[in-house]
């Protein structure tokens, strides 16, 4: 059922009728809202705060995720000293996981990175970013990435400059002149740390 996939990332309670229809694929309105009631009729979906989300019919038991502090969606600030601070205990439906090997989560702050997008979900201030730790990976040109920047944690798209050889850390803001990219040299206490996977939205919003 379209509606439930898009229910796992977005707020269909608040979105247009009519561009539900183009998402869905169907031919009126009506059919939208008959189909919204039978799937809250039959408690597939149901209402979490303001929002309609589809209900927990795994029968998986709930992942448990170690949360390794926060990372900064805009200057690097925030140290990453590799600690657990706590665990996110997600259902298996709602993040796209293989395995949760090498698999931690960090709180994204500030918003110089909410116009990318992991799944359809955007990073925006306050999300749960899955990130896979691989050792010695080597990411993809504009790939999203965890970097540690001197001991500090951020988030951008991973870009190479090979003409001059360094790294650019670009921001995907919507505010884009706002965020500077950051550079990094050959010099610079600099390491990829693991790559965006996922992203579980905060629930203060």
């Amino acid at each position: 059922m379209k509606l439930l996939d898009l229910a796992k990332v977005h707020d269909i309670n608040s979105m247009r009728r009519a561009h539900l229809v183009r998402l869905v694929g169907c031919n009126h309105q009506s059919q939208i809202d008959h189909h919204l009631k039978r799937l809250i009729a039959g408690r597939q979906l149901v209402r979490r705060g303001a929002r309609l989300v589809p209900a927990l019919a795994s029968s998986e038991p709930l992942l448990r995720l170690p949360i390794m502090g926060e990372a900064d969606c805009g200057e690097a600030t925030r140290y990453a000293d590799g600690r657990v601070v706590d665990y996110l205990a997600v259902s298996p439906t709602i993040v796209n996981l293989k395995s949760t090997d090498g698999v931690y989560v960090l709180v994204a702050r500030g918003d110089s990175m909410n116009r990318a997008e992991v799944h359809g979900k955007r990073i925006e201030d306050s999300d749960y970013i899955i990130v896979q730790h691989e050792d010695s990976y080597e990411p993809n040109e504009n790939e999203i990435v965890v970097s540690n920047i001197g001991g500090l944690a951020n988030v951008k798209r991973f870009r190479r400059d090979s003409m001059h050889g360094r790294i650019v850390l670009m921001p995907d803001s919507y505010r884009q002149q706002a965020f500077a990219p950051i550079i990094i040299s050959e010099y610079d206490d600099y390491s990829v740390v693991g790559r965006v996977i996922d992203v579980v939205k905060g629930v203060m919003k």
